[in-house]
C-alpha cells in the first residue's frame, strides 16, 4: 500500500471507473425504460455523485500539493467549459420539443423546469413542488433528470469553498487534517440529516442537496485513502463493491424510502470499487471497447435518455411501446456519441480554447448560454399569459351571468334537452393550458398538508345575517370558495370555511404521504375539534366534504366522521355533508388539449370506475340530524362522467373541480343547502 495519495497514480486514466460510469448509465437508462425489469436502477445516480466526489476531491489535492493553494475561479471555469455546452445543447432541443409536441397546458410546469435546469436550481424546484400540495399532480417533466446535475453543481460551487475557508480558520494544522476532518464532519452531518429527513417526507429528502451531499463526502474522503496495491485485496473490494451496487439495483423500488439507509448499498459499494484502484478486475473491462465507449459518453447519455422518454409519446399519441423502448436507448446513444465528439469534446479539449479559458471568459460564455436557454420558459410565459388574458375576460363575463346551458345547467334534467346557440361563440372555458391554476381557493380559508395551524376565513356579512354556516373539509371543499362567496351574498348568509389540504373532520388517523403531513393533518383535526366547541352557539349548520382518494371509505374512516360529527356541543345543529366528485385521471386536462372538440368522446370515464363511496352518506345514516348534498347527476349521466360540461372544463387536473364549473354548480347547491336547513 501507498502511504499517501499517489499524484501521478491518481491523475492517471481509471479504466475502473469508466467501468463504474457504465454501470451507472445503464442502471439508470433501464430503470427509467423498465422501471419493473430493475426496480432499484435509480442508484445509478448515487453511483456518480460518489465518483465526482472522488474525481473532484483529487483534483484538488493535486492541486494544493503541487502550488500551494486551490485556484477556485479556475477550477469552477473547468467545470464549465466540461458541463455546459452538453447540457445547454440538450435543454435547448428540449425546449423546442416541448413547444412542437406538448400541450400548452403543460408549458408553464416543462419550461419553467427547463429554465429551472440551465439554472442548475433543478432540485430545489422539485423538492418545493414535492411537498406544493397544489403541484402534487404535475407531470413528469422532460428535464426533471436535471436535479442530479444541479446537486453536482451545487457541490463543484461548495466543496472548494469549504476546504479554503477550513485551512484558512486553521493554519497552522495540516492541511490533510484539516481537509479530512471537515469533510469528515460535513459528511457525517448530511448523514444523519439524510436518515432524518427521509424518515420524516422522503419525497423531499430524495432531491435536497444537504441530504445527498453526504454521497459525494464519502467520494471525497476516499480520496485520501491510500490506494490497494494488492491484486487480491483490490479484486476482492471491487468484488464486494460491485456486488453491493448490483444488489441495490435489484433489491431496492421506488417504494423504498430514499436516500438514507438505503443509499448506504450503491454508495458504500462505489467507494470499495474506487477504493480497490486501477488493478481490479474492473479495470480490464473497463478498457473494453464497448465499456469504455459507453463510459465515455455517460454523461451524454443522461442527459439525452429522459428527454426522449418523456417526449416521444406526446408526439406520437400512445405510450412508449417495447420497439420504440430500444430505439430510445440506441437514439440516446447516438446522440450522446455526436454530442461527445462534435461539442463536449471540441469545446473541452481544443488548444486554442484552452488557451483561453480565463475564468472571466468562462463566465461569459456560461451567461450567454444559459440566457439563450432562458429565452424560451420567459417568451412561451409571455404568449401564455397574452392567451390567458383573452380567455379570462371571457370567462369572467359568463361565470358572472350564467347564461342558460353554460356549466353545470347543461346537466340539469329540467332544462334537457339544454341548447344555447350563443356559447358558440365562446372557446372552451377556462382555456385547458389555464385550467390547472383555475382555483378560487383563498389562503385565509386554508392551511396547508404540512401546516398545523388552523385558518377560518368569513365570507358574507359582519352582522345582521339570515344563516351562519361553517364549512370544514380539504381541497375537494375549497374548490367551492367562490360559489361560496356568491351564496353568502345573494342569501346574507354568513359562511366560515376551514380547509386543509388533505385532511377533513373526523377523530380517525388520516394517514397522508409523509410523517409530517400525517402529524399535521392530526394536530388541525384537534384544533378543528376545540373551535367547533368554543364556536358552535350562532352556527346554523356544519358542511363538510371528504375526498375519496380513489377508493371506497373503510368502517374506520365512517366511524371517525360519525365520532368527530358527534362530538359538536348541540347535536341538533345540522350536518350537511357534500358527497365527493369523481376522480378522474390524472392526464385528463392533456387529454382534452389534444383535441377539445372531441374530447368527451376521448376523455370521458365510465362512472363505476371513477366514482367511490366517500363514506360520508354512510355516516350521516348515524347522525339523526345530519343530510347529504348528492351533485353527481351534475358530474354523471348514462354511466359516464364527461371532461367539458356545458362549454366548460369540469377538472383543473385528476381531481379538483375548475373554479369555473364549480361557480355553475353554484345554484344548485345554494338550493340544496337552503332546503337542508328547512
Amino acid at each position: 500500500m501507498t502511504s499517501r495519495i499517489d499524484a501521478s497514480h491518481q491523475s492517471g486514466f481509471r479504466p475502473d471507473i469508466q467501468a463504474l460510469r457504465a454501470i451507472a448509465v445503464l442502471s439508470v437508462l433501464l430503470y427509467h425504460l423498465w422501471p419493473n425489469r430493475l426496480t432499484g436502477g435509480f442508484v445509478g445516480v448515487d453511483v456518480f455523485f460518489v465518483i465526482s466526489g472522488y474525481l473532484i476531491t483529487s483534483h484538488l489535492v493535486r492541486e494544493r500539493e503541487k502550488t500551494g493553494r486551490i485556484a477556485v475561479a479556475r477550477f469552477w471555469a473547468r467545470r464549465a467549459v466540461r458541463l455546459l455546452p452538453a447540457s445547454l445543447l440538450t435543454l435547448a432541443a428540449t425546449a423546442v420539443g416541448v413547444l412542437l409536441w406538448v400541450p400548452r397546458s403543460l408549458w408553464d410546469q416543462f419550461l419553467g423546469e427547463v429554465g429551472a435546469a440551465a439554472l442548475y436550481v433543478q432540485n430545489w424546484r422539485l423538492l418545493f413542488d414535492s411537498v406544493d400540495y397544489l403541484a402534487a399532480d404535475n407531470q413528469p417533466s422532460p428535464v426533471q433528470h436535471f436535479w442530479t446535475l444541479s446537486v453536482e453543481e451545487q457541490f463543484y460551487v461548495a466543496l472548494p469553498l469549504l476546504l479554503i475557508a477550513a485551512m484558512a480558520l486553521l493554519r497552522r494544522v495540516a492541511w490533510r487534517k484539516v481537509a479530512v476532518g471537515v469533510l469528515a464532519t460535513a459528511t457525517a452531518a448530511s448523514f444523519a440529516y439524510s436518515l432524518w429527513l427521509t424518515a420524516w417526507s422522503a419525497s423531499e429528502a430524495y432531491f435536497s442537496t444537504l441530504t445527498r451531499a453526504w454521497e459525494f463526502g464519502v467520494g471525497a474522503l476516499a480520496a485520501f485513502l491510500p490506494l490497494i496495491a494488492w491484486r487480491a485485496m483490490s479484486n476482492a473490494l471491487a468484488v464486494a463493491g460491485v456486488a453491493l451496487i448490483a444488489v441495490s439495483a435489484v433489491a431496492l423500488s421506488g417504494a423504498t424510502p430514499f436516500p438514507g439507509a438505503a443509499a448506504l448499498l450503491p454508495v458504500v459499494g462505489t467507494a470499495l470499487v474506487v477504493w480497490a484502484g486501477g488493478g481490479s478486475f474492473l479495470a480490464p473491462v473497463g478498457a473494453s471497447r464497448p465499456v469504455a465507449f459507453t463510459g465515455a459518453v455517460s454523461y451524454a447519455v443522461y442527459l439525452w435518455h429522459w428527454p426522449l422518454i418523456v417526449l416521444l409519446p406526446y408526439a406520437t399519441g400512445h405510450p412508449l411501446t417495447t420497439v420504440e423502448k430500444v430505439a430510445i436507448a440506441a437514439a440516446a446513444f447516438t446522440l450522446a456519441w455526436a454530442s461527445t465528439r462534435f461539442i463536449e469534446n471540441p469545446v473541452r479539449l481544443s488548444p486554442s480554447l484552452l488557451a483561453r479559458r480565463r475564468p472571466r471568459t468562462v463566465a461569459a460564455w456560461a451567461a450567454a448560454g444559459m440566457a439563450c436557454v432562458l429565452v424560451f420558459p420567459v417568451a412561451a410565459s409571455a404568449t401564455l399569459r397574452a392567451e390567458e388574458e383573452r380567455v379570462l375576460a371571457a370567462t369572467e363575463s359568463l361565470v358572472e351571468t350564467l347564461p342558460d346551458c353554460f356549466g353545470a345547467q347543461a346537466m340539469d334534467p329540467e332544462l334537457a334537452p339544454c341548447e344555447n346557440p350563443e356559447l358558440d361563440a365562446y372557446p372552451l372555458v377556462p382555456a385547458p393550458m389555464d385550467a390547472a391554476s383555475d382555483d378560487a381557493n383563498r389562503d385565509a380559508c386554508w392551511s396547508g398538508p404540512d401546516e398545523t395551524v388552523l385558518r377560518v376565513c368569513s365570507l358574507g356579512p359582519d352582522a345582521d345575517w339570515e344563516r351562519h354556516l361553517m364549512v370544514i373539509g380539504d381541497s375537494h371543499s375549497n374548490v367551492f370558495v367562490g360559489a361560496y362567496a356568491r351564496i353568502a351574498e345573494e342569501r346574507n348568509w354568513r359562511i366560515d370555511i376551514a380547509g386543509h389540504g388533505g385532511c377533513y373532520w373526523t377523530d380517525a388517523l388520516v394517514e397522508r404521504s409523509t410523517p409530517v403531513s400525517t402529524d399535521a393533518c392530526t394536530a388541525w383535526r384537534g384544533e378543528i375539534a376545540d373551535y367547533v366547541a368554543e364556536s358552535t352557539d350562532g352556527i346554523d349548520a356544519f358542511v363538510v366534504t371528504r375526498s375519496s382518494d380513489g377508493r371506497d371509505a373503510d368502517a374506520t374512516t365512517v366511524d371517525g366522521m360519525v365520532s368527530a360529527w358527534g362530538a359538536r356541543p348541540d347535536p341538533t345543529v345540522p350536518v350537511i355533508a357534500i358527497l365527493d366528485n369523481p376522480r378522474m385521471p390524472a392526464e385528463t386536462i392533456q387529454c382534452i388539449e389534444a383535441d377539445p372538440e372531441t374530447a368527451n368522446e376521448r376523455c370521458a370515464q365510465p362512472a363505476d370506475a371513477v366514482l367511490h363511496d366517500d363514506g360520508q352518506a354512510a355516516a350521516a345514516e348515524r347522525d339523526p340530524n345530519a343530510t347529504v348534498i348528492d351533485l353527481t347527476e351534475f358530474y354523471c349521466a348514462d354511466g359516464t362522467c364527461p371532461v367539458v360540461i356545458g362549454g366548460v372544463v369540469v377538472y383543473r387536473d385528476g381531481h379538483h373541480l375548475t373554479a369555473t364549473y364549480a361557480a355553475t354548480l353554484g345554484p344548485y347547491l345554494s338550493e340544496r343547502l337552503a332546503a337542508a336547513l328547512g
